[in-house]
């Protein structure tokens, strides 16, 4: 009767590992897709002018990418940090006076597989599969 138990309790144990596991994978499949896309997010950015104020930073110059978060999934935010996001529509969207570039839209529709195939690849690596 004791053997069963302590059974029991080391197919639990080994779930609960694989578990601890598969989150740790899952976490750093992200990154790794996160960095793939930020990388992405600055070669499209455009430049800008360089008459224009020095001491502003250039958008392309302040991509950022977020540690995985668990919310229910397992995400991470890439985008433009506090300096330059506030310009992101303008230059994305457009104005009355500026065409609309859709560098944000071209990056995600040209990096999605490169994307997936490396998170694919690091989840798969991570696991042991």
């Amino acid at each position: 009767m004791g053997r069963e138990d302590d059974g029991i309790k080391d197919i639990e144990k080994e779930l609960n590992k694989l578990a601890r596991k598969k989150v740790r994978a899952a976490k750093s499949a992200v990154s790794a897709g996160a960095q793939i896309y930020a990388a992405g997010l600055e070669k499209n950015t455009p430049r800008g002018r360089s008459d224009q104020d020095p001491h502003k930073t250039h958008m392309r110059d302040n991509v950022v990418f977020s540690k995985p978060k668990e919310d229910g999934e397992i995400y991470s935010n890439v985008g433009y940090g506090k300096e330059t996001a506030s310009r992101l529509h303008f230059s994305n969207f457009g104005t009355i006076k500026q065409r609309p570039q859709h560098f944000v839209e071209r990056t995600v529709n040209e990096y999605t597989a490169a994307v997936l195939q490396k998170v694919q690849e690091v989840y798969r690596r991570e696991m042991g599969l």
